[in-house]
């Protein structure tokens, strides 16, 4: 009977303070991870939106050599999927428009892309990026 009293005094479990150390480790690891992670996630929405502005880009080159025009500031990227109603709205629209979808789709981050161009000639697309405001350092604009 003492022998067995031993053996359970032995098996002493682990103190509270051992498993709060192992868990304070286990927290570190995955914060260090947890960033890396977030970083890699934005990282690849970016290229994600410069992916899609390239795709617009394609399309508003096949809209300029239909109709010798880019669509205006007033028209956005809405005229590659519906004929105009404002500013120069153009004779021969195709009925498909110009970049095979009904609507035009956000950014990565959930936010509408921006298009502009004044002069029907010269535009620039852009994605106001991860924090959503324009004209900061994350913005991916076209190139």
């Amino acid at each position: 009977m003492n022998q067995h009293k031993n053996r359970v005094k032995n098996k002493r479990g682990f103190t509270l303070i051992e498993i709060m150390i192992v868990l304070g480790i286990i927290g570190l690891i995955f914060s260090f991870v947890g960033v890396n992670i977030m970083d890699n996630l934005k990282e690849s929405r970016k290229k994600g939106a410069k992916i899609q502005i390239a795709s617009f880009q394609q399309a508003l080159q096949a809209y300029y050599l239909a109709l010798n025009m880019y669509p205006h500031t007033s028209q956005g990227l809405e005229a590659l999927v519906k004929k105009p109603s404002a500013g120069k709205v153009p004779e021969n629209y195709p009925s498909s428009g110009f970049l095979g979808k009904k609507e035009i789709p956000k950014d990565p981050f959930g936010n509408p892309y921006r298009y502009e161009c004044e002069n029907y000639q010269d535009y620039t697309i852009s994605s106001d990026g991860p924090d959503g405001e324009q004209g900061t350092d994350d913005d991916v604009r076209s190139e």
